[in-house]
């Protein structure tokens, strides 16, 4: 063989053995990256497990909330209109009241904007507060007055 083929042959085999140490590193990679991530979420739960363990042992040095983004409400009044409430935040105090923070309401009478909505007696009594804003619509019954007015 002449020297320019022995050349390209052992340019073959070099890049063959590179490619070999590539492999064999990128599989490294791969599996060490697999045993991190076992090792993290394993070490994660265990955390969990030892709060709730000791939640069970002494509930009284725990505060529990349940705390929503965003929600929304639907609820009819006595004459059959619906309103729609939207907040940024709601936060249960238990199972009767409601605490919603940011409030925006919408309905045929109106809109109301407030920086707190309290809800109790299982939604029997809202209270706004925190700088509320009333907007009424123009009503039917409004519309009329008006137009016998002008006549």
């Amino acid at each position: 063989m002449d020297e320019h083929t022995l050349q390209v042959l052992k340019l073959i085999k070099s890049h063959s053995k590179i490619k070999n140490y590539l492999s064999v590193l990128c599989y490294f990679a791969i599996i060490s990256g697999l045993f991190l991530y076992v090792f993290y979420a394993l070490s994660k739960s265990n955390h969990a497990v030892k709060i709730v363990k000791q939640y069970n042992e002494n509930p009284e040095q725990f505060k529990i909330e349940k705390v929503m983004t965003n929600p929304r409400m639907i609820f009819q009044h006595e004459n059959g209109q619906m309103y729609n409430i939207k907040a940024k935040k709601a936060h249960h105090i238990n199972e009767e009241e409601v605490t919603l923070y940011d409030v925006f309401a919408t309905g045929e009478a109106g809109n109301i904007t407030a920086g707190k909505l309290e809800v109790s007696e299982e939604g029997d009594h809202l209270i706004f507060s925190d700088h509320p804003v009333l907007i009424l619509n123009r009503t039917e019954n409004l519309n009329k007055k008006q137009d016998k007015n002008e006549q």
